[in-house]
């Protein structure tokens, strides 16, 4: 499952894929887009099925992005909410492929935004964040208790020195989707409402509250650890409008990065950081650095210098053959096909010609 033919994750883990040497007759590769289940409007119990038919399963975008998740949930039995989604997914725990296992359950693989800034949070790494929960309601008209509104209210009282008001966006989304700002504590109040009574199909079980950062200049930082790779993603890809508070060669920021993940990683054992990862940074009014989203398999990493794009889509070919030669599957196809090739450059055995002599 990929994110489509040109998406720089699919075109390397094929590029991978070519470099095992793999007798062509020994393998079938089947694909599945974000694109086809649009148009077919596949369920993610769909997909999940699919995968599981095949010897091994292998996904290079997140599951849920570019879906129409609305659309899809609102035929019959082909629901496609979060909380379906993860559900489904555990159910390649045990089958070979990537991911598996625990990682399944990686908050940046899920994009399941509050799961990852909660292990940022005790660090001062990430800006404040409120979790706002789908309330319980056996009517479609969605209503906070007074209890809710009255801990939202605090949090926004508490959470106003940037002093520009506040943001609310959803996890599992990316580009601003259903992103809206706020300078009004009861048009948020009655936007939270809306939200949920909106999603009728309950898409989203939460959604986030946050300041809004009165500095939107945003650093896009790649950062591989095996390879010990830091780069800027240059403006052109959403970096938003503000300030500059870092300059070459950007010691504090890439320092910043990489005790951002290292935390992640400590306190998130089954996270998915070996591969591509971005993590983009804000600046408080205070002058501090925190962490406003991390990103990994549809992470945008193109920059000015095509060495460092480069570098990294050599890499991801690197990673995907890395991940695919561990896979006891793979490990005896490469010994039989190249069992085949020795077979192959053998020379052709000389047939004896000649007649027995005859007994008499």
């Amino acid at each position: 499952f990929g994110g489509g033919e040109w998406s720089p994750q699919t075109s390397q883990f094929y590029a991978a894929i070519k470099d095992l040497n793999i007798v062509q007759d020994f393998i079938r590769i089947e694909t599945l887009s974000c694109d086809d289940v649009n148009v077919n409007h596949y369920s993610i119990r769909y997909i999940v099925d699919w995968l599981l038919e095949g010897t091994i399963h292998w996904i290079t975008a997140h599951i849920h992005q570019g879906i129409q998740l609305q659309i899809i949930s609102s035929h019959k039995d082909n629901p496609f909410t979060m909380d379906e989604t993860i559900k489904q997914l555990q159910r390649l725990k045990y089958h070979p492929g990537f991911p598996n296992g625990d990682q399944l359950m990686c908050p940046v693989f899920l994009q399941d935004k509050i799961k990852y800034l909660r292990t940022l949070e005790p660090y001062n790494m990430c800006n404040a964040t409120y979790m706002v929960e789908r309330p319980r309601s056996s009517t479609h008209d969605i209503r906070f208790s007074k209890v809710e509104k009255d801990r939202i209210v605090a949090f926004l009282y508490n959470c106003s020195d940037e002093e520009c008001g506040w943001v609310v966006k959803p996890p599992f989304v990316t580009c601003g989707t259903h992103f809206k700002m706020f300078q009004c504590q009861t048009k948020l109040l009655g936007h939270l409402e809306k939200f949920f009574t909106d999603d009728i199909h309950c898409i989203f079980p939460y959604t986030m509250i946050q300041p809004c950062m009165q500095n939107r200049r945003e650093y896009k930082v790649i950062y591989i650890p095996s390879k010990q790779t830091q780069y800027i993603v240059p403006r052109s890809a959403r970096c938003g409008h503000g300030t500059s508070f870092s300059s070459k060669p950007h010691t504090r920021l890439f320092e910043f990065v990489r005790r951002a993940v290292d935390v992640f990683r400590e306190h998130c054992p089954h996270a998915i950081t070996d591969g591509l990862f971005r993590v983009d940074v804000f600046q408080t009014k205070l002058g501090n650095l925190v962490v406003n989203e991390f990103e990994s398999l549809d992470a945008v990493y193109y920059c000015g210098g095509r060495d460092k794009s480069f570098h990294v889509t050599n890499f991801l070919r690197e990673h995907w053959l890395k991940h695919l030669t561990e896979i006891d599957i793979i490990q005896d196809l490469i010994v039989k096909s190249t069992f085949e090739a020795i077979k192959e450059d053998l020379p052709t055995p000389i047939k004896n010609t000649r007649k027995k002599r005859e007994r008499h």
